[in-house]
Order: C-alpha cells, then sequence, then structure tokens
C-alpha cells in the first residue's frame, strides 16, 4: 500500500523489514574506524576479561560494528557488494581490540590463532585464551589448596606435548596471581627449565640457567615480565622444532 502524501503522523509508519540474511555486513555503517579510538578501554590483567569484553561490545554496538566480533554470524560472500568493505572494517576493529590489551595478552592469543587478522578470528582467539585464565579470587582455603598442587605438581609427563605443558604451567601460575599469592616468579621459570629440556633441549635451558647465575639476585632479577618472555621463547622454540600441532592434552 503506497504512503498517503500528507503530515499527519497520528498513525505511524509502519516498521521496514529487512530482506536477505543478515550477516556481518549487514547494516554496516560509514564510519571512519579511527573513531574508535576516542574510546580507550585497556585490559592489563586476564582476570578482568569478561568486564572488557562486555565494554568493548558495547562500544562496537554504539556504532553498529558489533556484528564483525561475533563468530557465530556468518561472514558476507566475497562477491558481495559490501565485501571489501566489510574486510577492511574489520581489520580496523580487530587492529583497535588489539590496541586495547596488554600486548603479553596480544601475543598469547596470535600465538594460538594465527589467522586472526580479521575482528571475529581475534576475539574467538582471546575468548579461548583468556578466558581459562579468568578465575575469581576463592572463597575456601581449599581451593587455594588445589591451585597450589597443581601448579608445583605442574609435570611435563602428564601432557602430550611440551606446548600444550607449557600452556597448562602458565595457566596454574596465573590463577595463583589472580589469588594474590605472592609467588616469585623463579618458582615457575624452574619449574619450566627443569621440565622441557627434552623437547627444547639443553641449550636453551642452560642460557637461561647462566642468565640467572649472573643475577646478584635472583629473586629480583626473574621479574614476571622475565618469566613471560621465557615463556613465549619456549613456544617459539618449540614452534621452530615442528611442535606446534593442537593441543590434546594426555589421556
Amino acid at each position: 500500500m503506497p504512503v498517503e502524501h500528507n503530515r499527519d503522523w497520528s498513525t505511524l509508519l509502519p516498521a521496514e523489514k529487512t530482506n536477505g540474511e543478515t550477516d556481518q555486513a549487514f547494516q554496516l555503517p560509514e564510519i571512519d574506524c579511527f573513531t574508535l579510538y576516542q574510546f580507550p578501554c585497556v585490559l592489563k590483567h586476564p582476570s578482568d576479561y569478561e568486564t572488557w569484553r562486555s565494554d568493548i561490545h558495547h562500544t562496537l554496538k554504539m556504532h553498529k560494528l558489533h556484528r564483525l566480533i561475533d563468530h557465530s554470524i556468518v561472514r558476507p560472500y566475497k562477491d558481495s557488494p559490501n565485501a571489501r568493505r566489510w574486510q577492511q572494517t574489520s581489520i580496523e576493529v580487530r587492529n583497535w581490540i588489539a590496541w586495547n590489551m596488554n600486548p603479553i595478552l596480544v601475543r598469547m592469543i596470535v600465538k594460538e590463532q594465527p589467522r586472526a587478522q580479521l575482528a571475529d578470528e581475534f576475539m574467538k582467539g582471546a575468548d579461548m585464551i583468556l578466558r581459562r585464565f579468568n578465575r575469581s579470587p576463592p572463597q575456601d582455603p581449599v581451593d587455594v589448596s588445589d591451585v597450589l598442587f597443581k601448579f608445583i605438581g605442574c609435570q611435563r609427563s602428564q601432557y602430550s606435548s611440551g606446548r600444550w605443558f607449557v600452556h597448562r604451567l602458565m595457566e596454574y601460575y596465573t590463577h595463583t596471581l589472580n589469588m594474590k599469592l605472592r609467588i616469585p616468579p623463579f618458582i615457575p621459570l624452574l619449574i619450566l627449565l627443569s621440565q622441557i629440556e627434552g623437547d627444547v633441549g639443553a641449550a636453551f635451558v642452560n642460557l637461561r640457567y647462566e642468565q640467572m647465575e649472573r643475577m646478584t639476585n635472583i629473586a629480583e632479577g626473574v621479574s614476571k615480565g622475565y618469566f613471560e618472555n621465557v615463556y613465549f621463547d619456549a613456544l617459539e622454540c618449540l614452534d621452530s622444532m615442528e611442535e606446534s600441532g593442537p593441543l590434546i592434552e594426555r589421556v
């Protein structure tokens, strides 16, 4: 039915119905993505991930860009009219998200999600990697004991690959940080080095031991950042030895 040509708004127009499939390019706005950089929302620690993710989603939704981080929504066809604009916008949104994260966390994500160039891929990797580090402070002392025993008892023989062991040790150590247990970072470092020589070789391990021997005070010299660097070095070493397959825990 045609719309009447008058100014009588006593009866509102019917809502327009959208046609076609709703994909990530649906209602994609014409927006300069640099506008997003006016909304800093920095994630410094995995324990704040859920709140940070909600804030990121809210900011993107204000600009009708939230579908770009939802990997459950299909992407547009490559020959669709919006394909190129969708791709460029998704890349820019991904870069904005990474800009709002601690660089260490970005490295963790792209290490396990190397093709995370697009926003939905990157956020999927963030969900997979960072949510497992997210734990609220315990109310029960038994929970503290459980985490401590898992952390101290973490051994390479329990896992099917060196990569899985390294990740699990970092996860347990992060849990102790979330619980504010104040475990010096040289403790997880020593556990790591004592367990992975068979995977990365003696040269890798001995180099780190030599670095520690040259430190005046190992408790001060081995900072959290130092341990994180060794963690990433171990992963890179394992990658170079073609041990970068899927993380499958030994049954």
